[in-house]
C-alpha cells in the first residue's frame, strides 16, 4: 500500500496556481503574487503616484526619460515629501533624455530635501564624458515601493506622451526581490564606479515571473536572447506589439521561420511614430515580411507598448524596443513569464488593440506611393543604425 507525504501534500497545494492568477511563494510567510496592467499612460501614472504617496520605507526610480513638466512635477513633489517623511528615495535618470530635469531648479530641491539623484552615463571609454551620444543610454524604466512592489513597461514621464496607448505592470512578489537586486547593482555600478555586470538574468520564480536586463556588451543581451528562444519554440501563435520595428538579422530570420514552420505572426506598431525617420526604416521590412506570411496592423494613434505573448503561455513586458538601438545599443530590462494567465490577459489586449488597427496588405502596400518607395530607398543604408 502506497504510504503519502501529508507534509509534502501541503507544500504542493500551497504552490498550486489558483484561478485568479494567485502564487503562493515557496516559503510560508511570503505574499501573493498579484499584478494589475495598464493600457494608458494616465492610468499608469495615476497608479505609480499613488504607490509612492503610501511609501513608508523606499522610493526606487530608474527612468530614461523625466521631464520636469506639469506631470513630472507631480511626481518631483511627492518624492520631496516623502524624503523629508524619512523614505529614502534613490532616483536614477539618462542623462541625454533626463536631461531637462538635470538642468532644472527642481535638482537643488530635491537635494535639499535628501532624495538622492544620479544621472546614467555609461560609454565607450573614448566618448566617458560626452552625454550627448545617442546610443548606449539607460533605456530601462522601474518604479520600487518599499521593496514589495514595482512597475515597469513603456511608460516614460512627459507630457507628450499623455494620451499614448501604453501598457505597463504593477507586481508584486518575488520578482521584487529580483529587480531591487538589480537597481541595487546598477545604483553601485553608477554611483560608485563599480565593477558589476549591468546584465542580469534570473531564473524563472515559482510565480512564474523573473525579471531580466540587457546591457550592450559581449554575453549580457539577457532579454534578447529569451525573446529569440521563446520565438523558436513557438508552435502556434505571435503576438508583438511594438512602437518601432526594425529588426536584427537574427530576428527577422527566427519569425520568418516560425511562419514556415505553421505559427502565425502578428505585428502591431503605430501607424505614425513620433519618430518618422524610423517609420521609414521600418517600412523597408515590409515587403519581404508580408510576402513570407507575417501579419501586420497599424494602431490608429500612438501606441508605445512593448509587449509580446507567444501561444498564450509566455509573456513579455519591458522597454526594449524591436529596432536596433534597443536590440543592440541601450540598456533594457522587462518583466517575462510563463504564467499562463497573465500571457492571456496580454493576448486579450492584443486581440483588442485590433479593433483600432488596419490590416496591411501586400497588395496595398505594392500600390503606396513613389515618393514613399524614394524614402525608402535613401533610408535602407542606415536601417542598421535606427
Amino acid at each position: 500500500m502506497k504510504m503519502f507525504d501529508l507534509k509534502s501534500i501541503k507544500n504542493t497545494a500551497k504552490n498550486t496556481v489558483n484561478k485568479l492568477g494567485i502564487l503562493r511563494r515557496k516559503d510560508d510567510d511570503a505574499e501573493h503574487t498579484r499584478w494589475h496592467i495598464t493600457t494608458t499612460t494616465q492610468e499608469a501614472w495615476q497608479a505609480m503616484r499613488k504607490m509612492c504617496e503610501s511609501a513608508q520605507e523606499s522610493i526606487y526610480m530608474e527612468q530614461f526619460l523625466f521631464e520636469p513638466d506639469q506631470y513630472g512635477k507631480e511626481f518631483l513633489d511627492i518624492f520631496i515629501k516623502k524624503a523629508q517623511e524619512g523614505v529614502t528615495v534613490k532616483l536614477m535618470f539618462d542623462s541625454m533624455y533626463s536631461r531637462g530635469l538635470g538642468q532644472s531648479l527642481y535638482i537643488d530641491a530635491l537635494h535639499d530635501a535628501g532624495v538622492k539623484v544620479k544621472f546614467f552615463n555609461w560609454m565607450l571609454p573614448f566618448s566617458k564624458y560626452n552625454k550627448k551620444l545617442l546610443y548606449f543610454r539607460n533605456h530601462r524604466r522601474l518604479l520600487i515601493v518599499d521593496r514589495k512592489t514595482m512597475f515597469t513597461g513603456g511608460v516614460c514621464i512627459h507630457k507628450k506622451m499623455v494620451d499614448w496607448r501604453e501598457t505597463c505592470i504593477k507586481i508584486t512578489g518575488s520578482v521584487v526581490d529580483q529587480a531591487s537586486s538589480v537597481f541595487d547593482r546598477s545604483w553601485k555600478k553608477v554611483y560608485k564606479k563599480h565593477s558589476l555586470r549591468l546584465g542580469t538574468q534570473y531564473k524563472t520564480g515559482l510565480d512564474g515571473f523573473s525579471y531580466i536586463t540587457q546591457a550592450p556588451l559581449i554575453g549580457e543581451r539577457y532579454v534578447y536572447r529569451r525573446f529569440i528562444d521563446a520565438i523558436r519554440q513557438a508552435d502556434k501563435k505571435i503576438n508583438i506589439t511594438t512602437p518601432y520595428f526594425l529588426p536584427d538579422r537574427r530576428l527577422e530570420r527566427v519569425l520568418l521561420l516560425a511562419v514556415k514552420r505553421g505559427v502565425e505572426v502578428n505585428i502591431l506598431i503605430p501607424k505614425v511614430s513620433n519618430h518618422p525617420l524610423v517609420d521609414t526604416g521600418s517600412h523597408t521590412f515590409f515587403h519581404k515580411l508580408l510576402s513570407k506570411g507575417i501579419h501586420i496592423y497599424r494602431y490608429e494613434k500612438m501606441i508605445h507598448a512593448k509587449t509580446a505573448v507567444i501561444d498564450d503561455e509566455w509573456s513579455m513586458i519591458g522597454t526594449m524596443n524591436l529596432d536596433n538601438i534597443s536590440l543592440r545599443y541601450n540598456f533594457e530590462s522587462a518583466i517575462i513569464s510563463t504564467n499562463k494567465i497573465c500571457a492571456q490577459e496580454l493576448d486579450q489586449i492584443f486581440i483588442k488593440d485590433l479593433k483600432n488597427a488596419d490590416k496591411l496588405t501586400l497588395f496595398h502596400w505594392e500600390n503606396r506611393s513613389s515618393i514613399s518607395k524614394f524614402k525608402e530607398l535613401l533610408v535602407w543604408p542606415i536601417r542598421k543604425f535606427l
